[in-house]
C-alpha cells in the first residue's frame, strides 16, 4: 500500500509533468484526490457526464460551496419562475390544447426535478470548466508570479462554506415559510369547522323536538311551541326555531368568521312520511315537502360539513 510520503511525491512528479495539474490542485483545494482524476480524464476527452452525490443531495448550496455562483443562484430563482411561466403558459394552453388538469402538473413536476437530476449528472464537467476558467484567464501580472498567482488560486477558488450555510439558512426560511403559508390556513379553517360542528350537536335535541312536534301536530312549530330553553354553547349563541327550520347562530367565543353567522336545518317530509333534514346549502332531495322556515347558510362552503354544502357532493 502506497504511504503518505509516496502519494505526495507522485503529486509533485505529476506538477512537474504538467504544471496544470497544481494550478487546478491549487484552485480546487478541498478534495483534489476526487477531482482531478476526473478532471484529466475530461480534458482527455472524457464523456462529461458523471454523477456527484454532493450535488444531487445538496445542489444549490454545492454549487455555492464550489464558488459557482451563477448556477447555485439560477437554482434557487428556477422554482418560482418555472411556477409563474408555468401558470401563465398552463392558462393560456388550457383552452386550446385538451389536456387534463393531472397531465399539466406532471409536467411540471417533470420540469421541477429535472435540475435536480441534470446538475448532478453534469456536476464534475461544470466545476472542472469553472476551474478550468480561472486558470485560463489569470491576469499576466499574476500568472508569472508564482507566489501571487497561488493567492489568486486559492481567493477566487477554493470553497465558500459561509455561502452554503447561507444558502441552508435561505432554503430553511423559504421551506419553514411556504409550510407555515400552508398549514396556517390550514389549521384556521379545521378550527372553525370544529366550532360549526359544535352548532350541529347542539341542534339534534331540537331536531327530535319538532319531529315529535310534527308526528303529534302533522304540522311544524315555531320557537313558543317548543318546551325548554334554547341551546347555547362556547361557539354558539343560540340554536332558535322559526317555521320548523332549526336556526343556528354562531357568537360567543367563536372565530371571527363565524361571529353572527347562521347555518339552518331545514326539515321536510319525503315519500314515505318520513321526516328528513336539509342542511345549509345542500340542494332538496327529490320528492320532499319542506317546510316553509328559513333555509339556506351564509358561511362558506368551505367551512361546512360536506353534507351541508350546495352542489354535488
Amino acid at each position: 500500500m502506497e504511504n503518505a510520503d509516496d502519494q505526495a511525491a507522485g503529486a509533485s512528479a505529476a506538477a512537474v509533468e504538467n504544471p496544470r495539474l497544481e494550478d487546478y490542485r491549487v484552485a480546487i483545494g478541498r478534495n483534489t484526490e476526487y477531482y482531478l482524476p476526473r478532471f484529466e480524464a475530461l480534458e482527455a476527452g472524457g464523456s462529461k457526464i458523471g454523477w456527484n452525490w454532493p450535488a444531487f443531495f445538496f445542489t444549490t448550496p454545492w454549487f455555492l460551496y464550489r464558488k459557482m455562483w451563477l448556477v447555485g443562484i439560477l437554482n434557487v430563482v428556477y422554482p418560482f419562475a418555472l411556477g409563474f411561466f408555468g401558470g401563465i403558459v398552463t392558462a393560456l394552453l388550457a383552452g386550446v390544447v385538451r389536456a387534463t388538469p393531472m397531465l399539466f402538473g406532471v409536467i411540471f413536476l417533470l420540469l421541477l426535478a429535472a435540475p435536480w437530476v441534470l446538475l448532478p449528472m453534469y456536476a464534475n464537467a461544470l466545476y472542472h470548466r469553472h476551474i478550468a476558467d480561472l486558470v485560463d484567464t489569470m491576469p499576466r501580472v499574476y500568472a508569472q508570479i508564482p507566489e501571487k498567482k497561488r493567492q489568486r488560486l486559492e481567493r477566487d477558488g477554493g470553497t465558500a462554506f459561509a455561502a452554503m450555510i447561507a444558502a441552508v439558512g435561505f432554503f430553511g426560511i423559504v421551506l419553514l415559510g411556504m409550510l407555515a403559508a400552508i398549514a396556517i390556513p390550514a389549521y384556521q379553517d379545521y378550527t372553525i369547522r370544529a366550532q360549526v360542528s359544535e352548532g350541529l350537536a347542539l341542534a339534534t335535541s331540537v331536531k327530535v323536538d319538532i319531529a315529535e312536534y310534527w308526528d303529534a301536530n302533522q304540522g311544524w312549530p315555531e320557537q313558543v311551541d317548543l318546551s325548554g330553553d334554547r341551546p347555547v354553547g362556547k361557539f354558539v349563541a343560540s340554536v332558535g326555531v322559526a317555521s320548523g327550520s332549526v336556526v343556528i347562530t354562531y357568537g360567543n367565543e367563536a372565530n371571527a368568521v363565524l361571529d353572527g353567522q347562521r347555518l339552518i336545518l331545514v326539515p321536510g317530509i319525503d315519500t314515505r312520511g318520513r321526516v328528513v333534514w336539509i342542511c345549509g346549502n345542500a340542494s332538496r332531495p327529490y320528492g320532499v315537502a319542506v317546510a316553509d322556515g328559513p333555509s339556506g347558510s351564509n358561511l362558506a362552503d368551505k367551512y361546512l360539513p360536506s353534507a351541508c354544502r350546495g352542489g354535488p357532493r
